[in-house]
C-alpha cells in the first residue's frame, strides 16, 4: 500500500523544549537586566528553524504493509519504501512507528535518512518484536524531519491503521498418536459428515510395478521421459479434536502486563500440539472455551492457519458452562480418533466428557496446566484418573516441554 498525507505535523524535540524554556527565561530577565541582544538571537534561531523547517517539510509516500502474521517473541523486520514527492530535498528524515501497543517494541530505535532528493526513493527496514499474542491495530511508520537545528519536528501524522496478528509461541513436540478407533472402523461412522474430505495430493514419485495405472501422471512422464505416478496422502480415517479451557475464574497468577500465565501457556501448548499432529491427522474441531470451531472441508494447511488465528485472538472467560457444549462435542466423538484436552481446571464436567469420549472409542489425552502445588485441582477427582498429566506454565512458556 502507498499513500501520501500532506497534512502538517509539528512537534518539539528535546533540544527545542530546552531552547524555548531558555527563551522564556531570557525574556523575563530582559525586563530587569539589559539582555535584549541574547533574546533577539534566540528568537531569530527559533523563527529561522520554523521557517526553513516549514519550507522543507517532508512530503513522503510510504509504500509497504505489515505481514499477515508474526510469532510472539520473534523479531519481525518490516520493509518500507520511502519516496520524496516534494519538489525540494528532505534532510535528517527519521522513520519510526508512533504509539505502538505496549506489547510490541521497536528495536534499534528510529531509522534515520540523512538526505532524500526530489523523486528519490529509499528502502528502510524497521525491526519490531511482539511480546504477546493477539490482534493489534498499527499505523504506518511516521516520517519526521528535524532540519534545521533539531528544534522542531515536521512530518505527516499517523496514517490509516493495519491489522497485525501475533501468533502464540509454538514448537514441535514428541507425543504418541492414536489412529482410527475400533468403533469407527466397525460402523463406518468416519464417512458421516466427512464427504468434503478426500485424499490429498502430495507430489509425484517414480512408477513401480504394482502401482495403479490410473495414477500415472502423463505430463510428468512426458517431461521426465520416465513413468511417474501421483502420490496421495489419505488420512481421512484419522481425525482429531482439541479442547482448550479458557475459564480463568480460579486462576489468580498473572504478569505485570496483566497476562494470565496459565492461559497463555495453555494456548501456546495447544498451538504446539496442533503443529505436531497436523502432518499425521486432520484436526476437525477446536474448542476454545465456549466457542466451537469446525474445519471439516478445509485443506490441511488452511486448517492450521485458521487455528493459529483463533488461538491468537482467544480471550479469557470468567466462567462458562459445559452443559451446552458437551452434548454437541459428544455427538462428534464417534467421528474422531483422538482428542486432546488442555485444561486450566479439572472438575466433574470434564471428567464426564472424558468418559463419553472413552465410550465412543476415542483416545483422549488430558493436559492440566497448573502450578506445581496443584492449588486449583480437585485432588479427589484427579487421584482416580491416571490419564491426567500436570504441566507447569513456566515450563511450557520457556520451551522446556518437549515430550507429552
Amino acid at each position: 500500500m502507498g499513500k501520501t498525507d500532506l497534512r502538517l505535523g509539528l512537534g518539539l524535540t528535546d533540544a527545542g523544549k530546552v531552547i524555548l524554556r531558555g527563551t522564556g527565561l531570557v525574556a523575563v530577565a530582559a525586563l530587569i537586566f539589559p539582555a535584549f541582544g541574547v533574546l533577539s538571537a534566540l528568537v531569530s534561531v527559533v523563527l529561522t528553524a520554523l521557517l526553513v523547517g516549514f519550507i522543507l517539510r517532508p512530503k513522503i509516500r510510504v509504500s509497504g504493509s505489515l505481514p499477515d502474521r508474526v510469532i510472539a517473541g520473534q523479531t519481525a523486520r518490516l520493509r518500507y519504501v520511502l519516496k520524496n514527492v516534494a519538489n525540494l530535498p528532505v534532510y535528517n528524515l527519521r522513520v519510526r512507528f508512533d504509539a505502538l501497543p505496549e506489547s510490541i517494541e521497536q528495536l534499534e530505535g528510529e531509522h534515520v535518512v540523512s538526505h532524500l532528493r526530489p523523486g528519490e526513493t529509499r528502502e528502510v527496514t524497521i525491526a519490531i518484536r511482539p511480546k504477546r499474542r493477539g490482534c493489534y491495530q498499527i499505523a504506518r511508520p511516521a516520517c519526521q524531519s528535524s532540519f534545521p537545528f533539531n528544534l522542531f519536528s515536521f512530518g505527516t501524522p499517523r496514517g490509516e491503521e493495519e491489522t497485525l496478528v501475533v501468533l502464540p509461541v509454538f514448537s514441535r513436540l514428541q507425543m504418541p498418536l492414536r489412529h482410527l478407533s475400533p468403533h469407527v472402523r466397525a460402523n463406518g461412522a468416519k464417512l458421516a459428515g466427512r464427504t468434503a474430505v478426500s485424499a490429498e495430493y502430495v507430489g509425484n514419485r517414480p512408477f513401480v510395478p504394482g502401482d495403479s495405472p490410473r495414477r500415472i501422471d502423463a505430463r510428468a512422464w512426458a517431461r521426465l521421459s520416465v513413468p511417474a505416478t501421483k502420490e496421495y496422502h489419505d488420512d481421512s480415517d484419522n481425525s482429531a479434536a482439541l479442547v482448550v479451557d479458557t475459564d480463568v475464574h480460579k486462576v489468580s497468577s498473572g504478569s505485570t502486563a496483566n497476562e494470565i500465565k496459565e492461559l497463555e501457556a495453555a494456548i501456546s501448548l495447544c498451538a504446539s500440539v496442533a503443529f505436531t499432529i497436523n502432518d499425521h491427522c486432520l484436526i476437525d474441531l477446536l474448542l476454545t472455551g465456549p466457542n466451537l470451531h469446525e474445519f471439516t472441508g478445509r485443506p490441511r494447511t488452511g486448517r492450521l492457519d485458521r487455528m493459529y488465528e483463533i488461538l491468537a485472538r482467544a480471550e479469557p472467560s470468567k466462567s462458562y458452562s459445559l452443559r451446552q457444549i458437551a452434548p454437541i462435542l459428544a455427538d462428534r466423538f464417534y467421528e474422531i480418533s483422538q482428542i486432546v484436552f488442555i485444561l486450566l481446571n479439572w472438575d466433574r464436567a470434564y471428567r464426564r466428557l472424558l468418559e463419553l469420549a472413552s465410550q465412543a472409542g476415542c483416545h483422549s489425552t488430558v493436559l492440566l496446566v497448573t502450578e506445581s502445588d496443584g492449588t486449583h485441582v480437585d485432588e479427589d477427582s484427579l487421584s482416580r484418573d491416571d490419564k491426567v498429566r500436570l504441566l507447569s506454565p513456566d515450563e511450557i512458556l520457556t520451551g522446556r516441554i518437549r515430550r507429552l
